[in-house]
């Protein structure tokens, strides 16, 4: 399905914004990879540590934004598979200006791996940058929806995981725990750190937390 559902942009499974967090190793990327296939139009993964080349196959590797903005002039509303891979430079400068060229293109689904290192103080009260911050609030205006892995979700922007539907792999640390209780709550968040690989919990709005996933490649 692709398409525009009470004002957000759609494609497979994603609409407006997606949470995964979890340990390193739980299934995040994995799950993150099965949805991006589910979807039929373009898609941008910022791969914030150059990391995903061997994970992510039929993607193509940009790392400049110069070649990225050529590419997204052509492709536009097409069916595309970007990696973006920041391998020199500063990080922080690379997601903003990706961020700005998402918002121009529109029609797309916007990934990005390890989100809580692209968040933090160094970025004020938001504590995100302006131009991902202006993709959360009015992304959907443009067409974009997103996705995004986190294995610390306290580092990672409130408005980001407040209106997200989450997908909470394994998490072992007391004090992330206690962080989804609030969302989950209490009796949920404990069986967080028993969830075997590939098992996480599907928190949706008000609707009744589900728990799904199952060996790789075999998801119910």
């Amino acid at each position: 399905m692709r398409g525009v559902v009470d004002c957000e942009y759609q494609d497979g499974e994603i609409r407006g914004l997606v949470f995964l967090c979890g340990m390193r190793g739980t299934g995040k990327t994995t799950e993150m990879d099965r949805l991006l296939s589910l979807c039929t139009g373009g898609v941008l993964f910022f791969d914030t540590l150059s990391k995903h080349a061997e994970v992510l196959r039929g993607y193509k590797v940009i790392s400049s934004t110069r070649e990225l903005e050529t590419y997204l002039r052509v492709n536009r509303g097409r069916r595309f598979r970007i990696l973006y891979q920041p391998r020199s430079g500063n990080l922080d400068d690379h997601f903003r200006a990706v961020c700005v060229l998402v918002r121009v293109c529109g029609f797309m689904i916007f990934a990005v791996d390890e989100l809580d290192k692209l968040c933090g103080q160094r970025w004020g009260d938001s504590r995100m940058p302006p131009e991902f911050y202006h993709l959360v609030n009015y992304g959907r205006h443009e067409r974009v929806s997103m996705i995004a892995t986190a294995r610390n979700p306290k580092a990672v922007a409130r408005a980001y995981t407040a209106e997200s539907e989450m997908r909470i792999f394994r998490v072992e640390e007391r004090s992330y725990r206690d962080y989804f209780a609030e969302r989950l709550g209490e009796e949920a968040a404990e069986q967080l750190a028993s969830l075997p690989r590939f098992f996480y919990l599907r928190k949706v709005e008000d609707a009744p937390i589900e728990r799904r996933g199952g060996p790789r490649g075999a998801f119910v």
